[in-house]
């Protein structure tokens, strides 16, 4: 017997003549179908059993061969065989590809990797960005665009063939089938483009949404509403009058907009408002809070008009006391560091939307840095904001060993390197410059400052007289000439900041970190620099009469130059390797606790035992005995 299907799962060879009964080696089988008689039988069989000794079939006449249909197989609901009926049948193989397959799938990868080519020579140089549908869709024109242009000619060739009778034309034999994945592929380029212009349209459509989002968050901050007050007149009668005033709650949820809208751009659309976002709320704490409209000290005025040419040196105490309104007995006090402490700590806050709006932009996300840190180019993952980035710092504990020279050098060189890629920063920075933030509540509210993030920011000359910002993230800032007296920066992030000519009398800088920063020139008269972090920080001719420096933490790197130290507080500190003068050392009060470099001795104002910090010879009292006569003061002896 001929067996014609090799490539088999199951098979059934089917008689006719026996009424759908064969015997083959003598046992028999049946078959129970759904057709309706015998003869479709031969036309619904599923499968072929193969078996491997044709002389199974000994007895049987040659049977009619079965059609395989697969789609056929809901046409039996059982074969019924004797438990021992002798076959020997192959493992069952499965066939999913042909050649024909192979060879089509072949064509596929061929054609990604030439589409892949192609991105890469056209956007090879931008792979650091993130990758678009716009440019794969590229791409795949430029690199597909030579097969469809040869498969259309094909195709016109073919059907030209068709219509002017060419003998063995492919097209006129070919199956419909064939025809339809020809126009299927003509048709794909038109599609795919249509597709391409609707994703277009719908991004259109949703700049456009943005665009009018951020519009109508810009008119309500310019918002304004009527109010009715009462006033007399000059024949002391009540007349009524009206007067505009910014409306604070519509600017308010402007603001509140405002942050909004930066969030989902840098979530949604790589944070393409983000900055200009940013550039609004800056701009609209200028504008509306003016560093021009700030009010000043009596210590800064005093100053200030005594720094006046056209004013006589004669009878000019005199002359500030009548124009000030201030008694000349009081001069004095009125113009000391604690006067200014005491007005900075009562000056009126800022407005309710400026503030919210330094909230706002103090409150911004990783993802938000990152953005500015790109700018004015989309951001990437390996993209980092140089100011979250750290260096390898000192121990913090004091108490601990003395680090070596090689321990030191490398803490420096850390340093250093981190404030170069500072400097060489071409981000977006937080532009505050000239803005009156007196009294502004800054500060953090988390543990790590993540609410309170104004590093690199911009406020040169900028008003925080009396305004907090405590744990507040000022890495990197440029600070210069800005106005800071009683303000609260304990425990602030300061490190390579640029405080140049600031105004910092009065201010609490305890447990603050100022390593490499930059406080040339700065006035830091009775502040309090408790627990500071100095090292490698950069101090010439910095004022800082009457400071505390108790337990301030410096190195060999810290430059003290014509630094003023007269009457500040120096206890528990190592001075070793600080290249502090000597001159400095005799303007300035300490006990036993301080250790002084070698060769060094001791002024004689100072106690040869550590003062405690609570009794009758306590520390602050006897330094403030010290500062009030100097000439006069001797040291109380050491208890028995």
């Amino acid at each position: 017997m001929q067996f014609i299907h090799k490539r088999i799962a199951l098979g059934v060879v089917l008689d006719r003549r026996h009424g759908g009964e064969s015997l083959l080696h003598g046992y028999p089988f049946s078959i129970f179908c759904n057709a309706a008689n015998e003869n479709a039988w031969n036309s619904h069989t599923v499968a072929h059993l193969y078996f491997r000794h044709k002389s199974l079939l000994q007895t049987a006449p040659p049977p009619e061969p079965a059609i395989v249909a697969q789609e056929s197989r809901s046409r039996y609901s059982s074969l019924i065989l004797p438990k021992d009926f002798p076959m020997n049948i192959d493992p069952v193989t499965l066939y999913f590809l042909t050649w024909q397959g192979v060879h089509t799938l072949l064509a596929g990868v061929l054609a990604l990797i030439v589409v892949a080519l192609v991105w890469l020579m056209l956007f090879g140089a931008e792979r650091a960005q993130p990758v678009t549908f716009e440019s794969w869709f590229k791409a795949a024109a430029l690199g597909l665009f030579p097969v469809w242009v040869w498969l259309l000619g094909a195709t016109l060739w073919g059907v030209w063939q068709v219509f002017n009778g060419v003998e063995g034309a492919p097209l006129a034999s070919g199956s419909l089938g064939l025809g339809a994945l020809i126009a299927a592929f003509l048709g794909a380029p038109f599609v795919i483009y249509g597709t391409y212009l609707r994703h277009k349209t719908q991004r259109l459509e949703q700049e456009g949404h943005m665009t009018d989002r951020i519009n109508k968050a810009v008119e309500q901050l310019g918002s304004e509403k009527t109010e009715k007050q009462y006033s007399l007149d000059a024949d002391g009668k009540p007349v009524q009058v009206e007067r505009t005033v910014p409306n604070i709650e519509v600017r308010m949820g402007a603001i509140l907009s405002l942050e909004r809208i930066a969030q989902d751009s840098t979530m949604h659309d790589k944070g393409r408002d983000h900055v200009r976002v940013m550039e609004i709320l800056c701009a609209y704490i200028r504008e509306n809070a003016r560093g021009s409209e700030a009010k000043k000290s009596l210590r800064v005025l005093y100053e200030e008009e005594r720094e006046d040419p056209e004013m006589p040196e004669e009878h000019f105490d005199e002359w500030f006391c009548e124009q000030y309104n201030v008694h000349p007995l009081y001069l004095e006090d009125n113009i000391s560091v604690a006067a200014t402490k005491r007005w900075a700590a009562n000056l009126s806050k800022p407005r309710a939307d400026v503030q919210l709006a330094l909230t706002v932009i103090g409150r911004r996300n990783e993802d938000q840095r990152r953005v500015e840190a790109a700018w004015p180019n989309p951001p990437t993952q390996a993209k980092f904001w140089p100011f979250d980035l750290d260096f390898k710092r000192l121990p913090d504990d004091p108490s601990d060993p003395p680090l070596g020279k090689a321990a030191k050098m490398a803490f420096k060189e850390g340093l250093e390197e981190w404030k170069t890629k500072l400097r060489d920063y071409r981000g977006y920075r937080l532009d505050l410059r000239g803005a009156n933030l007196q009294g502004a509540d800054m500060a953090a509210k988390q543990p790590n400052g993540s609410d309170a993030v104004f590093s690199g920011a911009r406020f040169d000359g900028t008003r925080l007289e009396g305004a907090s910002l405590w744990g507040a993230r000022i890495e990197g800032a440029n600070l210069f000439e800005a106005r800071m007296e009683g303000a609260d920066l304990s425990e602030a992030r300061m490190e390579g900041a640029v405080l140049m000519e600031a105004r910092i009398e009065g201010a609490d800088l305890s447990l603050a970190r100022m390593e490499g920063a930059d406080l040339s020139e700065a006035r830091m008269e009775g502040a309090d620099l408790l627990h500071l972090r100095m090292e490698s920080a950069y101090l010439w001719a910095a004022q800082m009469e009457g400071t505390n420096l108790s337990q301030t933490r410096m190195d060999s790197f810290t430059v003290l130059n014509s630094a003023s130290f007269r009457g500040a507080a120096l206890r528990k500190l190592d001075f070793t390797t600080v290249p502090m003068f000597e001159k400095q050392i005799m303007s300035c009060f300490g006990d036993a606790s301080v250790i002084l470099p070698n060769g060094t001795h001791s002024p004689d104002h100072w106690p040869d035992w550590e003062l405690p910090d609570h009794g009758s010879h306590n520390y602050d009292k006897e330094w403030r005995k010290w500062q009030a006569n100097p000439d006069t003061y001797r040291p109380p002896p050491k208890p028995e």
